[in-house]
């Protein structure tokens, strides 16, 4: 309690009204859950009355930092109520994630025991794996708004604008309780040692390494890069948690497919053996691949009246996301090892079933 006050004095000190009615909603809700919901109640009514909630999201969004030169907006804001799908983890990464969640949720009690650590997590893995979605998850579970910086706005190729920019998105949201997502990460964080950067950009990772330090206790920050192997090494020692996110597992993807076929009925859910067969076909794939191969034949079922996902609509939407060089036979044969009847393959595709059978000969 004693740290939402303290937030609460120095709101009023510096003129900060999204400090002052962040922290006063945090006290309201502790005193509530400490049984004071007398107390709790009266904070409210006087934030509704004082302060309304929609003049507070005007505030946020009438300061939020804009590029030094194209004055464009450098980052967007989403509530942690945003309506987004669960994430499927493997058990080392959700535990790795739950551990940082329990950290940033009890930072306060942190702040108070004089534990003074920095709530930085750093995200790896190839692209499509997740990443993003985790940094929604975070969240979502600590009621934090996500604020995501917009790089390809922030990077600038004007000398010093870049790091200027950096300094405002970090004033920003050290001015609310807030998480700070840095996507591609990579852009801004590069080995000092590249001998292709520019002095200009070593100069913007000496600001970023900065900035960081600087950060306050309330301050949470999450980076995400597909490439880790390009990161100066001082950035690594800025994160407490580092997560690879790799591709998902056959259990993973199990659950991925009950998760993105909902709520269309499907033969592949309820058999296993063509689960399994669709799983086999998907292994290797990133998580994003996997949800528009289904999100393709959900739009499909509906533009037909279907609302259901069959088997042979999966296997085709396999073939045309996975598939590079594509061609009549590739097709014919990629769905008979995948099981398809040879007259299914002719129904399903139009090419007769003597065109089929020939080209299936022709492997043989």
């Amino acid at each position: 309690m004693e740290t939402e006050v303290l937030r609460i004095i120095e709101g009023g000190l510096t003129n900060d009204k999204r400090k002052i009615l962040t922290y006063s909603n945090k006290l309201a809700d502790r005193l509530a859950k400490e049984g004071n919901e007398p107390l709790a109640k009266c904070i409210r009514q006087k934030i509704n009355t004082i302060v309304p909630q929609s003049q507070a999201v005007a505030d946020a969004v009438r300061l939020m930092p804009v590029d030094v030169d194209s004055h464009l907006q450098v980052v967007e804001i989403y509530p942690p109520d945003t309506i987004r799908q669960p994430v499927v983890l493997s058990p080392e990464v959700e535990k790795q994630i739950s551990d940082f969640i329990e950290m940033v949720n009890h930072r306060s009690d942190l702040e108070l025991a004089g534990i003074n650590v920095k709530k930085t997590m750093l995200l790896h893995g190839k692209p499509g794996c997740g990443k993003t979605s985790i940094a929604h998850y975070v969240s979502e579970k600590t009621g934090l708004p996500l604020i995501v910086a917009r790089l390809d706005g922030v990077v600038s190729s004007l000398l010093g604008s870049t790091a200027k920019n950096l300094r405002r998105i970090f004033d920003y949201v050290q001015s609310m309780p807030c998480i700070l997502f840095l996507d591609e990460f990579d852009a801004i964080a590069k080995a000092r040692d590249d001998a292709h950067e520019l002095g200009e950009l070593k100069r913007v990772i000496n600001s970023l390494l900065q900035n960081i330090d600087g950060m306050n206790a309330d301050s949470v920050l999450i980076a995400a890069t597909n490439h880790p192997e390009m990161l100066d090494s001082a950035v690594w020692r800025r994160f407490v948690q580092v997560v690879e996110v790799g591709l998902p597992s056959e259990q993973q993807i199990s659950e991925m497919i009950d998760l993105f076929a909902s709520p269309f009925k499907s033969d592949v859910v309820s058999d296993s053996q063509k689960k399994k067969n669709i799983i086999d076909s998907i292994k290797g794939l990133s998580p994003s691949d996997i949800k528009t191969i289904f999100d393709k034949v959900k739009v499909k079922s509906v533009i037909e009246g279907k609302m259901c996902l069959e088997t042979e609509e999966l296997l085709a939407s396999i073939y045309e996301v996975t598939c590079k060089n594509k061609s009549e036979v590739s097709y014919v044969m990629f769905l008979s090892s995948h099981g398809i009847p040879q007259t299914e393959i002719s129904k399903r595709t139009g090419i007769s079933l003597r065109k089929v059978k020939s080209y299936l000969s022709e492997i043989k």
